[in-house]
């Protein structure tokens, strides 16, 4: 730090203090990173899916074959509850007790096989006491493969206005934290007078 005096027999001192170059910590660096990151995730997955339900008239949209999708019922219940995410796989057969996620009478429905009949598949869901309409291969999206429970809930609150109006409010608060932050670094300190 260097100091500078206009004259020695002045009462007012003026200190000039040069600014240190403050490098951002590793954390924040982190932190940005992943913020930046987790705003392009949302933006693309919101378009990929909208451009897809939209535009192509897709109802469960999959990429390689895999498709994510929120549990709204308990008719597969202790198996699969409201809120939980399954994560389906598309094959080319299924087997009796193979957990599906199907079309039927406009509906999306994820039930069990219950038996199999050629190309024709009866299912049921494991709370249901009786089995649903036989439905065929090209009715059926793929099998279940994973269970992620309660995420769901987050996924169908962010679904809703308040929903998409929080992830904005939190995408633009980590932004101006970023940016002040950024400009603390980046801007000299200002010339004082003692």
């Amino acid at each position: 730090m260097k100091k500078s005096v206009n004259n020695k027999n002045s009462k007012d001192k003026i200190v000039k203090v040069e600014p240190k170059a403050e490098k951002p910590s590793v954390l924040h660096k982190i932190l940005e990173v992943f913020s930046s990151i987790f705003a392009v995730i949302v933006i693309g997955v919101c378009a990929f899916t909208l451009v897809f339900r939209i535009i192509f008239k897709v109802e469960v949209v999959k990429i390689f074959g895999y498709s994510g999708l929120v549990i709204l019922t308990g008719s597969m219940q202790p198996t699969y509850y409201p809120g939980d995410v399954i994560i389906i796989k598309e094959l080319k057969d299924y087997n009796v007790g193979d957990p599906i996620t199907f079309h039927q009478r406009n509906m999306i429905v994820t039930h069990r096989i219950v038996a199999k009949d050629g190309e024709k598949f009866t299912t049921k869901g494991d709370y249901n006491n009786s089995s649903d309409e036989p439905i065929e291969l090209k009715d059926i999206e793929g099998k279940v493969i994973k269970r992620i429970p309660k995420v769901g809930k987050v996924i169908l609150f962010l679904q809703t206005p308040a929903g998409v109006i929080s992830v904005l409010v939190v995408l633009i608060a980590l932004e101006v934290f970023f940016a002040a932050k950024r400009k603390m670094v980046e801007e000299p300190w200002n010339t004082k007078k003692y």
